[in-house]
C-alpha cells in the first residue's frame, strides 16, 4: 500500500563538526513483492542495519527510503557554493580550452548546472569531500522508527478504506453467482428442448424413424451432469465466506497472500462455470464476474 513518513533529528557534531539535520524520508507506493530502495551517506554496513529495521514492519510494497544530512539552517547539504572550489574547476577547464585550441579539437559549451554535477561527481569519486559523514548520529534507527510509524499510520489508514473497496467487490461478484445460478434454473428443459430440434432437424435431412423417448432422456441427463455448477457455486460460496473472514479478522502479515491465493481460486471456478453455461445471458454475466474478480485481484495486490 501507498504511504508516506519522514522524521527529524538535529546533530549538533554532525560532518566538519558543524551542527546538521538528519532527515529520514521513506515512500511507499504499491506492489506485489517487497523491494526497497535505499540512498544513504553512512557506507554499506548501515544500509543492512536500515534494511533489518524495515523488513520487521513492511512485508509488501515498494519503498524508496532517504536517509540525507542538512547542514543547519539550509535546505539541503547541496545548496552550499563553494566559491574556491568552482573557481579552481573554471581555471582547470580554462587550461583544457587552450590545449584544445592547440590541438584543434572543438569543446562544446557547458552550463553551471552541469559544472555543480561534475564537482559533485568528482567530490563522490574521490571520497575527498569534507561534508560526508562517516557515522551516523547514535539516534538513527531511532528516528527511523517514527518515520516508519508515519509510514504505517498511513498505510493503516488506506488499508481500511482498502477493506471496504474489496467488501463491496465482494458483495458485486456475489450477486453475479447469484445471478447464474438463477439463470440456470430450467437449464434441463432448454437442452432437451434444443437435443430434440437438433434430431429432428437431422431427420428430416437424412430420413429415419425417430429415437426413442428414452433415449432423447439419457442424452439430455448426459448434458445436464455435464452443464451442473452446483459443485463450483459451493466452492466460490467457501471462498467468498473466507475472503469476508479475512478482511473482517485483525490484520496480520500474510493476509495478501492469502487473499491473492483466494482470487485465483474465485477466477478458476468462475471460468469453469462459464464454460458450462449454455444461454447467452448466462455467458455474458459470467464474463462480468470475471472481471470483477480481475478487480479485486488489482486492490488485493496492494494489501501486505
Amino acid at each position: 500500500m501507498t504511504g508516506f513518513g519522514v522524521a527529524s533529528r538535529p546533530w549538533a557534531d554532525g560532518p566538519g563538526g558543524r551542527p546538521h539535520q538528519l532527515v529520514v524520508e521513506l515512500r511507499g507506493v504499491n506492489q506485489r513483492f517487497r523491494e526497497f530502495k535505499i540512498r544513504q551517506p553512512f557506507g554499506p554496513a548501515w544500509e543492512q542495519k536500515i534494511r533489518k529495521a524495515i523488513e520487521a514492519r513492511i512485508g509488501r510494497g515498494r519503498l524508496d527510503v532517504t536517509v540525507a544530512v542538512h547542514r543547519q539552517g539550509e535546505e539541503t547539504e547541496s545548496s552550499s557554493i563553494d566559491a574556491v572550489r568552482i573557481a579552481e574547476e573554471l581555471k582547470s577547464l580554462a587550461k583544457v580550452r587552450v590545449i584544445a585550441a592547440q590541438e584543434k579539437v572543438e569543446l562544446a559549451p557547458f552550463s553551471a548546472l552541469e559544472l555543480l554535477d561534475f564537482m559533485e561527481a568528482k567530490a563522490r569519486s574521490s571520497g575527498s569531500s569534507p561534508e560526508s559523514p562517516r557515522e551516523p548520529p547514535t539516534d538513527l534507527l531511532e528516528c527511523l522508527g517514527q518515520a516508519l510509524d508515519g509510514l504505517t499510520s498511513m498505510r493503516i489508514t488506506e488499508g481500511e478504506s482498502l477493506a471496504r473497496v474489496l467488501c463491496g467487490l465482494l458483495d458485486t461478484f456475489e450477486g453475479q453467482v447469484e445471478a447464474l445460478r438463477a439463470e440456470t434454473n430450467g437449464e434441463g428443459e432448454r437442452l432437451a428442448n434444443k437435443l430434440r430440434e437438433r434430431v429432428e432437424a437431422l431427420l428430416s435431412r437424412v430420413g429415419g424413424e425417430a429415437p426413442e423417448p428414452s433415449r432423447i432422456a439419457q442424452e439430455v441427463a448426459l448434458l445436464v451432469q455435464k452443464a451442473d455448477i452446483a459443485e463450483e457455486q459451493d466452492r466460490l460460496a467457501s471462498h467468498l465466506n473466507q475472503m469476508r473472514g479475512v478482511l473482517d479478522a485483525p490484520a496480520k502479515v500474510g493476509d495478501g497472500k492469502t487473499l491473492d491465493f483466494l482470487c485465483q481460486e474465485l477466477f478458476r471456478e468462475i471460468t469453469t462455470i462459464g464454460s458450462k453455461v449454455s444461454s447467452h445471458r448466462g455467458s455474458g454475466v459470467a464474463v462480468e464476474a470475471k472481471a470483477t474478480v480481475e478487480r479485486i485481484r488489482e486492490q488485493v495486490q496492494n494489501v501486505e
